[in-house]
């Protein structure tokens, strides 16, 4: 079976949050796969950026956040 467009996203923003934890909390660099297959490297100053775009947005726009940065190698780009 199939996930559903709603899992998808929960799984993909699942993902994205817990990138950026750990790199920020191991202050190491972490590579992260995007949903059209590439791949980035997640820079500690990078994780630190987007949890502070993150906090200053709406609920809603924060998960409309986190899937734009797991789109593309484009959406994801600081």
């Amino acid at each position: 079976m199939s996930d559903t467009p709603s899992q998808l996203k929960n799984e993909v923003s699942r993902k994205i949050i817990d990138c950026v934890r750990e790199c920020v909390s191991t202050n190491k660099g972490k590579t992260l796969e995007l949903m059209d297959g590439s791949i980035v490297r997640l820079t500690p100053m990078q994780a630190e950026k987007f949890i502070s775009i993150h906090d200053e947005l709406s609920e809603s726009s924060q998960a409309s956040f986190r899937l734009m940065l797991v789109e593309t190698k484009q959406s994801f780009s600081p």
